[in-house]
């Protein structure tokens, strides 16, 4: 048997004799209470919140309301359920194991029966079904195994938090047969992880996680898990909010560079503008002063020959004027 098995049914006594060294149940009130050929409850004890589910058949108030919900889920699949047992009464076990004990022998008896004080039916969580009416030997031919309903609690009661108590294969170490019929109550987060679990007798989960010392150990570990997970969510939370203000920078700095960019490019086309304003100006200035010093040129070039001109009249005038001077001197 794997050691980590070992230590959860040592937890819970398994490795003593069955009735041997017995133990009282600490607290018979909680629903994952464990009641078994080591573990007794005590004669005066009974559940205080009984109630009926049918055929005065009473079940602790939690369970009752589940297992309708359960029943009503299967009738809803055309499967119906008989109830045969459910709450008894330490008296009313002492009764039915002494009439076992009469028929059949005490080693006999307590293959198929819990002495009284240590059965399940005491605790208000235990029912026994069946898919028809009891017939008096129905139970031990194992008929109810081969039926629909039974397949159906298999894949099934566990999201009702009814676990197999007795299943097929652990009577070493449950103390009892393989009982189809008899399913218990445990809550929901029980029953389903012992199904994702794969694990198979109560007291095995129980002395993994339940029992004395050990639920210490799990509540120490559920809290430091708590711990790690909300620093591992802290971590995520202040990861994202960085990377949110850096993707934010980073757009913030993508829009600063574009609006310098368009600075810059309309500090260019200004600059643009002003040179070709500048150079059309400088063009323009250029024109009209090649038209001026044209026009100059041309203006010195007419005043050169009115000049030459004048001075050529003036000269043939003087020229005139002193032939005729000669000319009348020698008359």
């Amino acid at each position: 048997m794997p050691f980590d098995i070992v230590i959860a049914l040592v937890n819970v006594n398994v490795d003593r004799g069955f009735y041997e060294g017995i133990q009282p149940v600490a607290d018979p009130d909680k629903i994952s209470v464990l009641v078994n050929k080591n573990f007794e409850l005590p004669s005066d004890w009974a559940p205080d919140n009984l109630t009926d589910i049918g055929g005065g058949h009473m079940m602790r108030e939690e369970a009752a309301e589940h297992f309708k919900t359960m029943r009503e889920a299967m009738r809803e699949e055309n499967l119906n359920m008989v109830i045969i047992i459910t709450y008894r009464s330490y008296s009313s076990q002492r009764n039915h194991y002494n009439r076992a004990v009469a028929r059949h022998g005490r080693s006999n008896a307590d293959a198929g029966n819990a002495r009284p004080g240590h059965s399940e039916h005491q605790t208000g969580l235990a029912v026994d079904v069946l898919h028809k009416a009891h017939d008096g030997g129905l139970m031990m031919n194992m008929g109810f195994e081969n039926s629909r309903q039974f397949t159906w609690l298999v894949e099934n009661a566990h999201e009702y938090g009814f676990i197999l108590r007795f299943p097929k294969g652990y009577n070493r170490l449950s103390g009892f047969i393989f009982e189809p019929w008899h399913w218990r109550y445990v809550g929901i987060p029980v029953a389903t992880a012992m199904k994702n679990e794969e694990i198979a007798l109560y007291e095995e989960f129980y002395g993994r996680y339940l029992a004395q010392g050990v639920r210490d150990k799990v509540n120490a570990y559920i809290l430091e898990q708590k711990m790690i997970a909300e620093e591992a969510e802290a971590a995520a939370i202040a990861e994202a909010a960085a990377a949110e203000a850096a993707a934010l920078a980073e757009i913030e700095a993508a829009e600063a560079a574009a609006a310098a960019e368009a600075a810059a490019a309309k500090v260019a086309a200004e600059k643009a503008a002003i040179l070709h304003e500048a150079g059309t100006a400088v063009m323009t200035a250029s024109v009209m002063i090649a038209a001026s010093v044209s026009h100059q040129y041309e203006m010195a070039y007419v005043n050169r020959h009115f000049l030459e001109g004048i001075s050529t009249i003036c000269i043939l005038a003087l020229v005139t004027i002193t032939y005729v001077s000669r000319k009348k001197t020698k008359r």
